[in-house]
């Protein structure tokens, strides 16, 4: 009895483990293996002037475009506008490649936001991979 009960940590930890590995990668398909890492947006005078995006390619393709939505809400999470905004390789900035982060952003006008929901709508690669 005592040497199965000295296997259970072991076999515990494999379990949550294997847990944790399933569920991330869930979580990774649901979003094309592209994240956000972070968001930051500007009010003046009761207006959302602008925004910044930073997506992360958590995938092993090159990214070459990315379509985005960006939410514009009040303190009341109340929705104030939305806007679509595409960012798409070309002859400045060239694909990103897997592990790489890339910036965009726009200067918008917005009236009574003071905060922003980014939503991923689709994704494209080099290799002519896309998703929704």
């Amino acid at each position: 009895m005592k040497r199965y009960l000295s296997l259970f940590p072991f076999t515990l930890a494999a379990f949550l483990l294997l847990s944790l590995t399933i569920s991330s990668e869930k979580l990774l398909s649901n979003d094309c293996g592209i994240s956000i890492t972070k968001s930051y947006n500007q009010q003046v005078l009761g207006k959302n002037v602008g925004f910044f995006v930073i997506f992360k390619n958590n995938t092993t393709r090159s990214l070459d475009a990315i379509d985005y939505k960006v939410i514009y809400k009040n303190g009341f999470d109340e929705v104030k506008g939305t806007r679509l905004f595409t960012w798409q390789a070309g002859n400045f900035f060239g694909p990103k490649l897997p592990g790489e982060s890339l910036k965009d952003g726009s200067t918008t006008w917005v009236d009574d936001a003071n905060k922003i929901e980014v939503v991923i709508k689709r994704v494209h690669f080099t290799d002519g991979f896309s998703c929704k």
